[in-house]
């Protein structure tokens, strides 16, 4: 049961990486992103997690960052797809991110102390937003083991540092976020 558990949550973490935003389609092409914009690569050694925590298989264009401290997923065009807010929609999201610590248990800590902030890298933006409060849980096993879950809306689009803190221990990584290319109308 707890393996099972475990390979559906990093499922979850797999598909909310690879969609970003369930209304989203296909990732854009990383030929849009301009070469000042340092993207995260994907790390010359791999972060494999602990053993409890490693999914069975990443797809291809997913890699894990960070140390046994902080980690998350990435996906690899490091290309974030963006919408303004319009009326109505003021909570909505341009992406979710999940991030994992050895140690943290969703039992004993529901709301997640995980700061998550980031700065525009190429220009003058408004802060990021968390439109939907405080960070949540998404819960791995009956162990404690678990998932720490932020909404993200992107004020603007650009080359973004996104940097997660939990109690001292950071991680960052750096997107470009581009305008959502909308469909054309039929003529």
């Amino acid at each position: 049961m707890i393996a099972l558990r475990l390979v559906l949550v990093m499922t979850l973490v797999v598909l909310t990486a690879s969609a970003q935003q369930t209304s989203q389609p296909a990732s854009p092409q990383t030929e849009s992103v301009p070469a000042s914009c340092p993207l995260t690569p994907r790390p010359a050694q791999a972060f494999i997690p602990p053993a409890d925590y490693h999914p069975e298989k990443l797809p291809e264009n997913i890699f894990l960052i960070g140390t046994e401290k902080l980690w998350t997923s990435i996906r690899e065009t490091m290309v974030w797809e963006w919408m303004p807010h319009r009326p109505g929609h003021e909570q909505d999201l341009t992406t979710k991110v999940f991030w994992f610590r050895v140690g943290y248990s969703w039992r004993t800590e529901p709301v997640p102390k995980i700061k998550v902030t980031g700065k525009r890298l190429d220009g003058p933006a408004p802060p990021l937003m968390l439109p939907q409060g405080p960070a949540t849980n998404a819960i791995i096993d009956n162990s404690g083991r678990g998932a720490m879950l932020t909404g993200i809306y992107v004020p603007v689009p650009g080359c973004w540092e996104i940097t997660g803190d939990y109690q001292g221990d950071k991680l960052s990584f750096v997107v470009w976020v581009e305008p959502l290319k909308q469909p054309e109308a039929p003529m």
